[in-house]
């Protein structure tokens, strides 16, 4: 037994047993303690450290730019484009001023608790790894409202764990930076709401087009239905779907006391009723011409543009195009400027702006052949020359030596005239007194020049590729740049650039022509009786207040248009098909005519409009226009008078005797008008006859003294030089061969110089000119 016992007090376990376990206790305590602060510390660092290495996302630190917006002059806004990455997103919005219904509904939708946790949500990730754990799939989330601003702040990535793990880490680095309300702030201006409407703002424009402050809380909560899935929940294709998530999140607030009583039961009955808005999208061909110059860091632009105007003008030529289309006729564009300030009030580019016939094309911007609506500067060269309204022009057949062989020039109905004052010619728009006019005051270098001082930008040709077809509309131009021209007609020769920019109306402005020249082709534009030959009395250029006007008709009905003007505004139409197919018998006053009345008239129901006072310089006399001189004062009263204007020290000769045969009181024409009195075209039947006698004034028409001739072998009559004459003149020349006599005589040209000259009724003229091969 003793020894037993030695055995057993020797036995160092058995002796100190309970010393042992409690060592063993300690121990355990020791090292669960160490793996205790060990986690504590790798939880911390994992939180708190770890997360401040991990860099932010460089988007989120960047203020988001929204769209640029375009307004008209009052404020209306016109149109709102898609910012830089093809988004609709509105100014940012406060954190005050988001309505407290939409925080709530949003954080009842995506995060409930977003004010206890610390951007991850502990939770929620075991709840929903539980959840996918026990359905072997992926049936819910738990990312935050934190991490979902670290992923819509970050570039598009593939979606994997990796991904994940890093925007967790972000989102927390991100909460020890940002209060709970900057990151709400953020993640509501950036969230996606599906059809390209970004933050709550842009959101609540564009589904109920009204201010984020005038939500109501059953809005409130439709619109935080549609971040978690804005493709399937497009409320403009699946509305119900979007109903169904609504109503849980609205019985969601009711739940966590942020909807209750009578405020919660009127959003469970309030029906959504959907207003899609997109911006606007007024004067659509108008802000896309200013977007192509607006810097990008414009993101406000107030332009010239009157929205009320705007809006009637579409409607006028959206109604006017509908009753054309039996007639071939797709395309208008029209274009209102301010004469005091080159403010474009009112652009229309084309019928409607979504149409796939070319509806985005700018009618306005799109160069066309104006036809006959540049002549109108043509006789502003004329009268600057000393020309005035009873000038005499011959309206009969004429060619004309170019580069590319003989031009004829022939009128739209394919008749002469005779005898037209300038006032008639350009009234009636006759395409052959135009070309005849425009040689006598200079040529096409004179009009091109005029006209490049009027700012058209697309006439880069010379001078002579135009030829004198450039007053009958044989080059390209743009309606606004044309209608800016008329535009310095109405300004009394003033010109100045147009602007669509409220805060780039020009200051400054250039005179192209004089005051009186331009109160000349203002009166004749708007004088109903100079363009009876062609329009006949009741057309819709005759208005009920006077209004200068000018149409212009091209080749084959492909292009027709009427500009004109008051001292306020000017008014350009356009009416054509942009693909050039012709139109079936439509000419400016038939097309764009009508158009440009309508115009017209809106603007004087808003503004009365005025006409011109005669100048000091002007006066008003009564004129013979079978031979543009003053009406006698002596003897019986003219059988054909009217009134004339004139500028001081240019009226005519006063009429006498000799002017005019004894017995029928027919007035005497030159020569040259022999054949033209006995044809069919003669308009004034008896009352005109051909002069006999020798005093009767004659003179060389073409070519003009010191003319220098370019021959060119290869092209079609390059050898053959007109000859003119206003009479029945007989040619000779020591150097050159005459193959043909009379009024319209030929020569064949050789090189050198040569004197040709015309003799008459026992009178002689003479013009030397010049012939060269080109360099």
């Amino acid at each position: 037994m003793r020894e037993l016992t030695v055995a057993r007090d020797a036995d160092p376990l058995h002796g100190s047993g309970v010393s042992i376990v409690t060592s063993i206790k300690v121990v355990m305590k020791t090292r669960l303690a160490k793996v205790y602060v060990l986690a504590v510390l790798l939880w911390l660092a994992g939180w708190y450290g770890l997360p401040r290495w991990v860099q932010l996302p460089p988007g989120l630190l960047t203020e988001p730019k929204p769209g640029r917006i375009y307004c008209a002059a009052d404020g209306t806004r016109l149109r709102q484009m898609l910012n830089d990455d093809g988004l609709r997103m509105m100014a940012p919005v406060g954190f005050d001023e988001m309505p407290e219904d939409l925080i709530h509904a949003t954080l009842a939708a995506e995060d409930k608790r977003f004010f206890s946790h610390g951007g991850v949500d502990l939770l929620a990730v075991l709840r929903a790894a539980v959840g996918n754990l026990g359905s072997r799939r992926v049936t819910s989330g738990a990312s935050t409202i934190t991490q979902q601003l670290i992923k819509v702040s970050s570039p598009a990535q593939v979606r994997d764990w990796r991904t994940k793990v890093i925007e967790a880490l972000q989102a927390r680095h991100l909460e020890m930076k940002w209060t709970k309300s900057q990151i709400l702030e953020a993640y509501l201006n950036r969230v996606g709401y599906g059809n390209l409407f970004t933050g709550c703002s842009a959101a609540a424009q564009g589904y109920f087009h009204k201010p984020l402050s005038d939500l109501t809380a059953a809005e409130c909560a439709f619109l935080a239905a549609l971040p978690q899935a804005p493709s399937r929940l497009n409320p403009f294709r699946s509305a119900d779907r979007v109903t169904v998530r609504q109503q849980w999140i609205i019985e969601r607030m009711r739940e966590l006391g942020w909807l209750e009583g009578e405020a919660f039961e009127v959003a469970r009955d309030q029906r959504i009723r959907l207003q899609r808005y997109l911006g606007g999208f007024l004067a659509p061909h108008a802000v896309g011409l200013l977007n192509e110059e607006v810097t990008s860091d414009e993101r406000e632009v107030t332009t010239t543009l009157e929205a009320v105007l705007q809006r009637r003008i579409e409607s006028i030529v959206a109604n006017r195009l509908e009753g054309l289309r039996a007639r071939h006729v797709e395309h208008a564009a029209c274009v209102v400027i301010e004469n005091a300030t080159g403010k474009v009030v009112a652009m229309v580019g084309s019928r409607d702006f979504f149409s796939e016939d070319g509806g985005q094309i700018n009618g306005a911007w799109v160069p066309h052949s104006p036809g006959s609506a540049l002549k109108p500067f043509t006789y502003a060269l004329a009268f600057e020359r000393g020309r005035h309204g009873a000038s005499m022009v011959p309206d009969l057949p004429v060619e004309y030596q170019t580069p590319t062989g003989l031009y004829r020039p022939e009128n739209y109905d394919h008749r002469y005239y005779g005898p037209m004052t300038y006032r008639e010619a350009l009234g009636n728009s006759l395409n052959v007194s135009a070309v005849r006019v425009l040689q006598s005051a200079g040529g096409a270098e004179k009009l091109l020049g005029l006209l490049h001082e009027l700012g058209f930008s697309t006439l880069t040709e010379s001078a002579e590729h135009y030829g004198l077809g450039l007053t009958i509309g044989n080059a390209p131009v743009r309606l606004m740049e044309l209608t800016n021209a008329y535009a310095a007609l109405a300004r009394g020769g003033e010109w100045r650039s147009w602007t669509l920019r409220a805060e780039h109306v020009a200051k400054d402005s250039k005179r192209v022509l004089s005051s009186t020249s331009c109160f000349l082709v203002a009166d004749i534009l708007s004088d109903n009786q100079a363009r009876l030959l062609t329009f006949g009395p009741h057309s819709p250029l005759r208005l009920p207040f006077r209004v200068a006007v000018k149409t212009g008709t091209s080749t084959n009905y492909r292009d027709n248009w009427a500009v004109g003007f008051t001292p306020e505004y000017t008014v350009g139409v356009w009416a054509g098909n942009f693909e050039g197919q012709p139109m079936e018998d439509v000419t400016g006053v038939t097309g764009a005519g009508p158009i440009f009345r309508d115009v017209f008239l809106v603007l004087n129901d808003r503004h009365r409009q005025t006409w011109f006072s005669d100048p000091p310089e002007v006066s008003r006399l009564r004129i013979d226009p079978r031979n543009g001189k003053l009406a006698p004062t002596q003897g019986p009263p003219l059988r054909a008078s009217r009134e004339e204007v004139f500028v001081r020290d240019s009226r005519p000769v006063v009429a006498d005797a000799h002017d005019y045969e004894p017995k029928t009181g027919a007035a005497f024409l030159p020569p040259i008008y022999a054949k033209w009195v006995a044809s069919a075209d003669n308009r004034w039947g008896n009352l005109v006859a051909v002069a006999g006698h020798e005093n009767e004034e004659w003179r060389i028409l073409s070519p003009a003294d010191g003319l220098v001739v370019r021959l060119d072998p290869d092209l079609p009559g390059g050898k053959v030089l007109i000859l003119r004459a206003d009479a029945e003149v007989q040619w000779v020349s020591p150097t050159l061969r005459i193959v043909k006599q009379g009024a319209d005589g030929q020569a064949l040209l050789a090189d050198g110089e040569h004197e040709i000259k015309a003799s008459f009724q026992g009178k002689t003229q003479s013009v030397r000119i010049r012939v060269e091969h080109p360099r």
